[in-house]
């Protein structure tokens, strides 16, 4: 769920996902042709990337009227070659959203997430843009330009967050009509890309990925038995062919954070025969997904938010928003909540010398506050800034975070290369979904943001934008799986017996802002024998919270072994936010 707030990321550019990424080359897509066939280019820093040619509609694979979608690939080999001992295959990894780039996953915590896995075995890594999503095509894009794009957003934005008041949910139900009419009518005359980019479908492209893996695999492995004569190498390859042929079909080995977790629940109930290992953090409960109730969400938000107050406190004169007298982390966090209740009661008036005029509220901060739940380690520090200057006078900052200061070329080089459509793609999975709500009436919203309201007041109003978004949505797809979200048994030893190989690994930290520490125990309840991992860690997920070493060698233990870890396994981070983080650790994908 990592990006799940479109509001949110779409007022923050600094967020806006180029695809020269830091420490990266810049690359071209373009310059790929897509193939039915992995056929890989060397990209950004040390990493292959592939565009895969699959059919549009699933349930009409064969059919020759059939359009088809390429999907972005990008892969980090493994430490040793396919045909050492020590090969473990390939990791398929999804960071959330729904709507994140797996490309720019791959960039930035790609190498990370090879450290996770590798332990005697030595993986490759691999991600892809989900169809519709940044490099994949078709673009799921509804606008024909940025600019209507931009305008829409901006409209919204003077609606406010929704906070239950009759008046506003009139203006916001029309909005939401008008966008979901817009994105229904843009692909007309051709095949609907939104039609087709329910979970179901994605779940399919990635058995039709762990396919081609293994076909491309053993092609490269009989070749290179064909060349290698009789020395023990080609004796390896050889018997590791005869194996692969045996095998009568490959298996998935997954790690999915967030929305990802709902993507790999999807593919293990549909596909249970062809897992071979799954490791899911930061849990989404597949039946209230796809119920569209996001309320349970929210569990542990109100924890999330006083740990900022609570370490912040603790860090003294190391965190901005400090003061000398401050008797207690409450002082610091009411004059947060002052500043808040006061931009609602009398919103402030900016006239910008290099931009627009503009208005601000608490709105402002609720949503400045979002990302810096998620990744404590990186971003608590920055929103300490930004209230510090704010409760200065000073909104700098601020309107920089929203967005509203001085003017954007639409025309530049860089903004050609933006993710602008994250929004839109979102809406077309998590909308797809989940069952039809356009016969909801505004008393059902209105109750609705309240009770998520009362749930978080910092975030609640900005969360119920997320289910909201699909009042007006008009798209539903010809694919969809609504359950039930359950696997049978593992048994490693069956390799066709329609039964995963392993149990389920399921990671979680202590308090998650948006998926909470209960919801793994709910997922875990469909799969047996599965087993949850608590990292007393604070942030969206275990692996983007912060690094573990104990987690870790939990994880490549399971990845090695198919062994979980005693129940009731706890394991410490090495890190807390406002002190320096020498190890490497992950970083939100946008």
């Amino acid at each position: 769920m990592s990006s799940m707030v479109s509001l949110a990321s779409k007022l923050a550019v600094a967020s806006l996902l180029v695809h020269k990424a830091a420490g990266s080359s810049e690359f071209n897509w373009s310059h790929i042709e897509p193939s039915w066939d992995l056929e890989y280019t060397p990209c950004y820093d040390g990493l292959q990337c592939a565009r895969l040619l699959l059919p549009l509609d699933w349930l009409n694979p064969r059919d020759k009227l059939n359009a088809t979608v390429a999907i972005a690939i990008a892969k980090l080999p493994a430490k040793v070659g396919a045909d050492h001992d020590s090969f473990g295959g390939t990791v398929i990894t999804n960071p959330g959203g729904p709507g994140d780039s797996g490309v720019v996953h791959m960039i930035k915590n790609g190498h990370f997430l090879q450290s996770m896995v590798d332990g005697n075995r030595h993986y490759e890594v691999l991600s892809f843009d989900p169809r519709g999503v940044f490099y994949s095509t078709p673009i799921a894009n509804c606008y024909e330009n940025e600019a209507d794009g931009d305008l829409a957003e901006w409209q919204m934005r003077g609606f406010g967050l929704l906070d239950g008041s009759t008046q506003q949910l009139r203006r916001r139900r029309a909005h939401a009509t008008a966008r979901g009419q817009r994105c229904a009518e843009a692909d007309k005359g051709q095949s609907s890309i939104r039609e087709f980019m329910s979970t179901a479908s994605v779940a399919r492209d990635m058995l039709a990925i762990v396919d081609k893996i293994e076909a491309s695999r053993s092609a490269a492995l009989a070749k290179a038995t064909r060349q290698g004569g009789h020395d023990d190498s080609a004796q390896r390859l050889e018997l590791r062919s005869q194996s692969a042929n045996k095998r009568a079909e490959a298996r998935l080995q997954y790690f999915g954070t967030s929305y990802g977790t709902f993507l790999g629940n999807t593919f293990l109930s549909m596909f249970p025969g062809r897992v071979h290992r799954m490791v899911l953090d930061g849990l989404v409960v597949g039946e209230e997904y796809v119920d569209l109730d996001w309320s349970t969400n929210l569990a542990d938000t109100a924890h999330v938010v006083d740990y900022f107050y609570q370490s912040c406190f603790e860090a003294g004169p190391y965190c901005p928003l400090w003061r000398a007298f401050d008797m207690s982390w409450s002082t610091i966090k009411s004059r947060v909540d002052k500043l808040v209740a006061d931009l609602d009661a009398n919103p402030l008036a900016i006239a910008n010398t290099d931009g627009p005029e503009t208005v601000i509220t608490g709105d402002e901060i609720r949503i400045a506050m979002m990302d810096p739940l998620y990744a404590p380690l990186d971003l608590f520090e920055g929103l300490a800034t930004l209230l510090h200057d704010a409760l200065q006078g000073n909104y700098t900052l601020l309107l920089q975070r929203t967005g509203i200061t001085g003017h954007r070329d639409t025309c530049s080089a860089s903004r050609a290369l933006a993710y602008t459509w994250m929004d839109q793609a979102s809406m077309a999975v998590r909308c797809g979904d989940a069952k039809d709500v356009t016969d909801r009436d505004l008393a059902f919203w209105g109750a609705y943001a309240k009770k998520l309201g009362n749930l978080s007041a910092d975030i609640g109003g900005l969360w119920v934008e997320v289910p909201f978004a699909c009042s007006g949505w008009k798209t539903r797809p010809k694919y969809r799986y609504d359950g039930p979200f359950t696997s049978p048994e593992h048994d490693a030893a069956a390799i066709h017996s329609g039964r995963p190989s392993a149990p389920l690994l399921l990671l979680s930290s202590l308090y998650d802002p948006v998926t909470p520490l209960r919801s793994a125990a709910k997922v875990a309840r469909g799969h047996p024998g599965s087993r949850v991992l608590l990292q007393k860690s604070v942030g969206h997920c275990a692996f983007l919270s912060a690094p573990s070493e104990c987690t870790k060698r939990y994880v490549r233990d399971y990845m090695d072994t198919g062994r979980l870890p005693p129940e009731g396994t706890e394991c410490e981070p090495d890190c807390s936010p406002w002190w320096p983080c020498p190890v490497e650790r992950a970083h939100l994908p946008r």
